[in-house]
């Protein structure tokens, strides 16, 4: 018998019980290939992070001992990139020692399938520990988008509160598409539902995108700048998802718009509520020559539960 330690921490939230739990399992190099995507199943979050000392050449960002390969596992399989298990992970590896803190931000690089990340391990305050990581952004941009009258129907929502009077709808895309639609107030984002049959009958299929991104800049909470949702053939009624996949696209997009001027350009966005496991990010935008060139996506990470997982090798 085998025993592997995991934690489970809540991501984008300072707090317990809000934001996005992910499991972290910070020493994985003996568990089986074949057995990460049963225990993914098994424990059944939405993404759950095995960790392994990095073995990249030397041309990878770092030092040995602040880089780690991370691999990532949905319940439906294995993941090439995702943002909420790299906090997840350095809350972890800051429990348990592998990344120790002092009174500065740590460095750190995880290698994910895609490629190496920065990031950054910030101070801990109470239970909480802040975690930043950066991208380099290009996405392809199509203002090319269903019609008002065809979001309004697929979204479920009055025509109304399709609110273009400040950002334009677009199609955006890195590795996956986004059709990003703008909307009137925080309560017409949460009252959104997603209409099938309107679908089907819009333009939106033909755009590849199966995921929409509902925002808001009329927000509920003073600490956040924009609200925002996830809707979509593949998604729940009732689920809300997490955005931060969608903060790469949602960044070029932005700075898509001339008012979003050169520089840097900080913002907010929460997801959810109180009811729903509300998520925060912090996100750092740099604009130049009209494109965005660097993302920074940030947010508190506290830690939840520990475990033992017992395997019949």
């Amino acid at each position: 018998m085998a025993n592997f330690r995991f934690y489970t921490a809540d991501v984008f939230a300072d707090r317990a019980f809000q934001g996005a739990p992910i499991t972290v399992f910070p020493d994985a190099a003996a568990i089986p290939e074949a057995l990460l995507l049963p225990i993914a199943r098994e424990l059944n979050l939405s993404e759950t992070v095995f960790v392994y000392p990095d073995t990249a050449p030397d041309t990878t960002p770092g030092t040995a001992a602040d880089r780690f390969r991370l691999r990532v596992f949905s319940p439906a399989g294995e993941v090439d990139f995702a943002g909420h298990p790299m906090l997840a992970a350095a809350r972890v590896l800051l429990e348990t020692g592998l990344a120790p803190l002092g009174e500065r931000p740590l460095p750190l690089t995880f290698v994910q399938n895609s490629g190496a990340i920065a990031v950054n391990l910030g101070p801990a305050r109470g239970d909480a520990c802040f975690v930043q990581f950066s991208l380099r952004v290009n996405p392809v941009l199509d203002r090319y988008t269903p019609t008002p009258a065809e979001l309004a129907a697929l979204l479920s929502l009055p025509e109304r509160e399709i609110d273009t009077r400040l950002f334009g709808t677009r199609l955006a895309s890195i590795d996956l598409p986004y059709l990003i639609v703008p909307i009137l107030s925080q309560d017409a984002v949460e009252k959104a539902r997603f209409n099938l049959e309107a679908w089907s009958q819009s333009g939106a299929p033909a755009l590849a995108a199966q995921e929409i991104f509902l925002f808001s800049g009329r927000t509920s909470n003073r600490d956040a700048d924009f609200h925002g949702r996830l809707l979509g053939p593949a998604i729940g009624p009732r689920s809300d998802p997490p955005i931060g996949s969608a903060m790469p696209c949602f960044a070029g997009y932005l700075a898509d718009h001339a008012h979003i001027r050169e520089g840097t350009y900080t913002f907010t966005i929460d997801r959810g509520t109180l009811e729903t496991r509300r998520s925060l990010l912090h996100i750092e935008l740099d604009k130049r020559r009209g494109r965005p060139t660097m993302l920074r996506v940030g947010g508190d990470a506290v830690l939840v539960t520990q475990g033992t997982l017992t395997l019949d090798l």
